[in-house]
């Protein structure tokens, strides 16, 4: 049995910039070029190579909870989100960017960074985006069922 504290200073000292996107690079409904994965003891981890993209999917991922926290009935929006609740965030804000950019777009992202590139391009600044329709696309993401 691994003692989590452990797991913890591993996980740290292994992947100093963890990616922001993490659980959508893992559950594969996302990929990106500045992402690494890392198998820490028998679990999984996902990084970035890159600090100035980490600080761009830094400045989504806050925009998209804070547009979410009604979608999600969340009386704070700092407060930790369940794992699905997560995954919908994740998967369903980068799939909304991508087809508020991409409208006939489907599948995965294939590359974070380039969609969120784009996307500051085409709207001046990530705050700019139309983060109603967005909020959509992370409503209407379903991740996939439990196996039983």
């Amino acid at each position: 049995m691994l003692d989590e504290n452990a797991y913890r200073n591993a996980y740290t000292e292994v992947n100093p910039l963890q990616c922001v996107f993490e659980r959508a690079i893992l559950c594969r409904c996302c990929g990106c070029e500045h992402a690494i994965k890392r198998n820490i003891a028998e679990r999984e981890a996902a990084g970035c190579l890159n600090a100035p993209a980490h600080a761009l999917c830094v400045e989504l991922k806050k925009a998209l909870r804070l547009a979410a926290a009604f979608t999600f009935k969340l009386a704070h929006p700092d407060e930790p989100l369940p794992h699905t609740k997560e995954l919908k965030l994740q998967c369903g804000g980068l799939l909304g960017v991508e087809r508020v950019l991409m409208p006939e777009a489907t599948g995965p992202v294939a590359n974070i960074f380039g969609i969120l590139s784009a996307a500051a391009e085409q709207y001046g600044s990530l705050a700019s985006l139309p983060y109603q329709e967005i909020v959509h696309a992370i409503h209407a993401y379903e991740p996939r069922p439990r196996r039983k």
